[in-house]
C-alpha cells in the first residue's frame, strides 16, 4: 500500500510539473503509467474518468483522483490529489513574481516559445491516446474526425457536438 501511495505521489508531482498549458497535456504520460504499465485501471476506465471529470465543474485533473481511488482507496485519491496540485502550484507561486519582473526580457521569451510547441505536441499526443482508446470501429472514427473538423472550423460550442454525439450513442450508430 505505501509503494503504490508513493508511486502515485512521486508520478502525480511529475505530472504536475509536466503539465504546461494544462492537465490535458500530461494524459498521454498518465494513461500510459496508469493502464499499460501498472494496471490500475483499463484504457476503458482511463477514458471513462476524464470524459467524466471533464463533464464535472471544477479542474480536469480530478481524473488522477478517481485513478488514485482504484489504484489505493481513498488514501491514494488524496496523494494523488495532493501531488497533482502541490508541485505546480508551488511552482507558480515562486516563478511568477520572477516572470513578471523579466517578462520583457529574452530568457522569458525564449522559454514562452520554446513551451508552445512542447504543450501542442503533447495535447496532439494526449488526443491520439484518447482516438486510439475510443475509435474502435469505423462508425467511432468517423464521428471523431467529424467532430474535430467542426469544431476546428467553426465556432460551434462543443457542447453540441458532445450532445450530437450522446444521441447518436443513444440511437446505436456506434456499435
Amino acid at each position: 500500500m505505501w509503494s503504490t501511495l508513493a508511486d502515485l505521489f512521486v508520478h502525480g508531482a511529475m505530472w504536475s510539473l509536466l503539465a504546461v498549458g494544462g492537465m490535458n497535456a500530461t494524459l498521454a504520460d498518465i494513461q500510459r503509467y496508469a493502464v499499460d504499465t501498472r494496471h490500475w485501471v483499463t484504457g476503458e476506465q482511463f477514458v471513462t474518468f476524464f470524459s467524466i471529470t471533464q463533464a464535472a465543474p471544477g479542474p480536469n485533473g480530478m481524473a488522477v483522483a478517481l485513478i488514485g481511488f482504484q489504484a489505493a482507496g481513498l488514501s491514494g485519491a488524496l496523494v494523488s490529489t495532493l501531488a497533482k496540485i502541490l508541485p505546480s502550484s508551488l511552482m507558480a507561486y515562486f516563478v511568477s513574481a520572477w516572470v513578471e519582473r523579466k517578462q520583457d526580457s529574452l530568457l522569458v521569451t525564449a522559454i514562452r516559445k520554446g513551451l508552445a510547441p512542447v504543450t501542442v505536441g503533447l495535447l496532439v499526443s494526449a488526443a491520439y491516446v484518447f482516438a486510439r482508446e475510443t475509435d474502435v470501429n469505423v462508425s467511432r472514427a468517423l464521428c471523431t474526425l467529424v467532430c474535430a473538423a467542426v469544431a476546428y472550423r467553426s465556432k460551434l460550442n462543443p457542447m453540441y457536438l458532445v450532445a450530437a454525439s450522446a444521441l447518436l450513442g443513444l440511437a446505436g450508430v456506434f456499435g
